[in-house]
């Protein structure tokens, strides 16, 4: 069936869901925006912080619109079929190639559509915007429709990633911050595009709580941060750190840090106040773990079942084992070998699923515990695998 079948259907639903959706995000997280009555086509584009922003997109749009979603969502049997009746999300495939949703993209932007995409392709981490890929650029200017820019405050602290769905209240805001008519975007260069594009969508969830901070309340608010942070600041020890309640310790050398409403870490003798310095130093630490690897394995994790996917269709599972990275190589389970510098494309999904394109083929590993997988991909992206955005 032809979108245009079933574009009344698709607005329609849309229409329908906004009051709701407007009440849920009021409710859960103290949201607020201004809703926009601009008429499409739109190409929407927004930084990506929590699960929820989609539902902060609907709050702010009267025009309907089609989301890019990660492709999982396809994969879900009823539910998908219910979600591909209702609005019709343009699939991308996590890991892969971004070639098929692209296109889709422009089909729809220049059949006279809408279309929301969060071009980081994944949540922030710690709280800071992804690079996002340049082509973004490229393609708000030659799909025809008017570009918007909206960005999205407080919704980190409100949803960490490395938290899983754990949620505490606060404040988050959105906003929109650039309209580029079509005139507007002939008259700029792709690059031109895309760095108004980063500098509208850019946000610093530590260095906002620094000049205005805000409590976001919530229960156990430092468990699971070991799915990010796996490098002991003091000691140097990886895979040691603990979380319990607000609390985040090395069972090596019993360095601890408090969690606090506003984000920041307190403690005795403290290295860093922020899950956003923590990362970027341990960021380093990584380059530096690769640099020096020699021959050996620079990670290694057990138990992850590996899963072959099809796009939208099916994951076919393909063995249980360990997970590897050498230099030069990462080694999946069921005699899977995968040369760094070819793989493709590298992301996490939620915390600790890692999806992984290389060669044509898509594959999910997935971790049934806490396990920090993340690692995986700033360390490919140091040993020269071309997957730097991670989407």
């Amino acid at each position: 069936m032809e979108l245009k079948d079933s574009r009344g259907r698709h607005a329609a639903v849309w229409a329908l869901t906004r009051p709701a959706a407007a009440a849920i995000m009021a409710a859960k997280f103290n949201f607020h925006t201004r809703p926009s009555g601009l008429k499409g086509p739109l190409l929407v584009v927004a930084n990506h912080n929590s699960d929820w922003d989609p539902g902060f997109i609907v709050c702010a749009f009267r025009e309907q619109m089609y989301f890019v979603a990660s492709e999982h969502l396809m994969r879900l049997g009823t539910v998908s079929r219910l979600l591909s009746w209702l609005q019709a999300p343009i699939a991308r495939q996590k890991g892969g190639s971004a070639v098929g949703t692209v296109r889709e993209m422009l089909r729809r932007l220049r059949a006279g559509y809408s279309v929301c995409v969060f071009p980081e392709g994944n949540r922030s981490w710690d709280g800071a915007t992804r690079p996002f890929p340049p082509a973004i650029g490229r393609l708000a200017r030659a799909s025809g429709a008017t570009l918007v820019t909206y960005h999205i405050q407080g919704a980190y602290l409100s949803n960490p990633r490395w938290a899983g769905p754990s949620l505490r209240k606060g404040r988050v805001r959105g906003s929109i911050a650039g309209v580029y008519s079509s005139q507007t975007l002939q008259g700029m260069t792709d690059g031109e595009v895309t760095e108004a594009i980063a500098r509208d969508i850019h946000e610093d969830a530590f260095a906002r709580q620094r000049e205005e901070p805000v409590s976001y309340a919530g229960k156990n608010t430092a468990e699971h941060l070991e799915t990010l942070l796996f490098i002991c600041p003091r000691c140097g020890a990886m895979h040691k750190m603990k979380s319990s309640g607000d609390r985040f310790y090395c069972g090596e050398c019993g360095y601890e840090v408090t969690y606090l409403p506003t984000g920041f870490f307190a403690g005795r003798d403290m290295v860093f106040d922020s899950v956003r310095d923590w990362n970027l130093w341990q960021r380093e630490k990584i380059g530096k773990l690769c640099l020096n690897a020699g021959d050996g394995v620079i990670f290694e994790d057990g138990g992850l079942e590996l899963f072959s996917v099809e796009t939208g269709r099916r994951a076919v599972p393909l063995g249980r084992g360990s997970l590897r990275l050498f230099r030069d190589a990462l080694e999946l389970p069921g005699g899977v070998t995968l040369p760094v510098k070819k793989i493709t494309g590298i992301s996490v999904r939620g915390a600790s699923d890692l999806f992984i394109g290389s060669g044509g083929s898509n594959y999910q590993l997935c971790c049934g515990g806490v396990c920090c997988t993340s690692k995986y991909v700033t360390a490919c992206s140091c040993l020269g695998s071309p997957a730097e955005y991670g989407v």
